[in-house]
């Protein structure tokens, strides 16, 4: 059964995570387990730590520089069995953890409900621990949607947000006091005011750059996630060996270590401006998920890169999966910034098929490649891939 250190994260300057937009005035929501295992490996060597020594115990895919032509260079394959295992980072209000909503909606709902209600089930993100918790189960999920009706009272299933969050009526107890009762008038308000209610905001924020060369001033926006009082992002951590010894010290050690200094300086784009900057505690509880079973499905709580010995059934006999292309740009010391190779990953909320031993994936080299063996970059660029999936129960199949 997989146990979760949960990790909570609140952002009292906001947050700006980039997507695939050409411009800053987007932002996402998440931070993928990704960019997240960028973060903390980036912080490390920041930290004084050696990347490669990091990286020795988690299994990756590695560009081997061939001669002149590192376009035609071989992968070199190394396993290890990871001493840890990272979800991605997912909204949080009050005691409520939310969880990706699974992808795979012909196995939740019945034919007719994805007919009447497509537009609302379409526009659900994050599921409670209460829903997640039936749709393990196997359960059908008609019973526990939201009213249709925006102004009708909940019974069994509540909207946050306008519908992306669902969740439970007996989790209303745990979200924001201030959302559920009115203090002034002593009165607890009534479970349809919550879909009014929200777990964060998405706003574009006035910048101005100005010219080097004339002083001219323009005006440009930036995205960025503002989260409600009592809310932020967590994110789960499965520890597999946390005392295996990194330097002079250990896993679990360092990662503490570097969660305070990465909330110093911040996680995402437009840092400069106090954006990403984060406080971290550890949830006193520990999060208990169960396993997935081989040649089951399994839902993914994180990004997932499969090695091939896992394709094609992991991918072929999924429930539902959906893909991410993931770019960008890396920076190194002595070096300007590069673009990284594009990789595919499995995103969060699908359903794939259990196949062979944990860990699944790899952590994969996604240095540039150019033509000139002079412009070869010395060191690896890692990309995190491994997936934390937790098992569902196939009865709603």
């Amino acid at each position: 059964m997989p146990t979760l250190d949960v990790i909570r994260l609140s952002f009292p300057g906001g947050l700006h995570i980039g997507t695939h937009a050409v411009t800053l005035e987007e932002s996402g929501v998440c931070i993928p387990s990704d960019s997240l295992f960028a973060a903390l490996v980036d912080t490390y060597r920041r930290d004084g730590g050696e990347p490669a020594q990091w990286m020795e115990s988690f299994p990756r895919a590695q560009l081997r520089q061939a001669g002149a032509a590192p376009e035609n260079d071989l992968w070199e394959h190394s396993e290890a069995n990871a001493p840890f295992v990272l979800t991605s980072a997912f909204p949080y209000a009050g005691a409520v953890l939310f969880f990706p909503m699974p992808v795979a909606l012909q196995h939740l709902f019945g034919s007719e409900v994805l007919k009447e209600r497509r537009k609302d089930i379409s526009r659900i993100r994050y599921v409670s621990p209460g829903i997640l918790e039936r749709i393990l189960k196997g359960e059908q999920m008609e019973g526990w949607l939201f009213p249709a009706d925006a102004k009708a009272e909940p019974t069994k299933g509540v909207a946050l947000q306008g519908g992306a969050f669902w969740l439970t009526v007996d989790e209303c107890d745990q979200l924001p006091v201030h959302w559920t009762r009115d203090e002034k008038c002593h009165r607890t308000l009534p479970r349809r005011t919550l879909r009014q209610r929200r777990v964060f905001a998405n706003v574009q924020v006035p910048r101005v750059t100005i010219s080097r060369i004339t002083s001219a001033s323009q005006i440009f926006h930036a995205g960025r996630v503002c989260f409600a009082s009592n809310c932020g992002l967590w994110f789960g951590i499965q520890w597999r060996d946390p005392d295996a010894p990194l330097g002079q010290s250990s896993y679990r050690v360092t990662m503490e270590r570097l969660l305070t200094l990465l909330g110093d300086d911040g996680v995402g784009g437009e840092r400069t401006t106090g954006y990403g900057a984060f406080r971290w505690e550890r949830a006193d509880r520990r999060l208990k998920l169960p396993d997935p079973q081989q040649g089951t499905p399994a839902l993914l709580l994180s990004r997932y890169h499969p090695r091939a010995k896992e394709l094609p059934n992991a991918l072929t006999r999924a429930w539902g999966y959906s893909l991410i292309p993931v770019g960008g740009w890396l920076r190194t010391w002595g070096s300007p910034a590069q673009r990284r190779r594009r990789v595919w990953l499995v995103s969060e909320g699908s359903i794939v098929h259990a196949v062979g031993e944990l860990p699944w994936g790899d952590v994969v080299d996604v240095r540039p490649v150019y033509r000139s063996s002079t412009s070869w970059l010395e060191h690896p660029v890692w990309r995190y891939g491994l997936a934390l999936a937790i098992g569902i129960q196939e009865g709603s199949q």
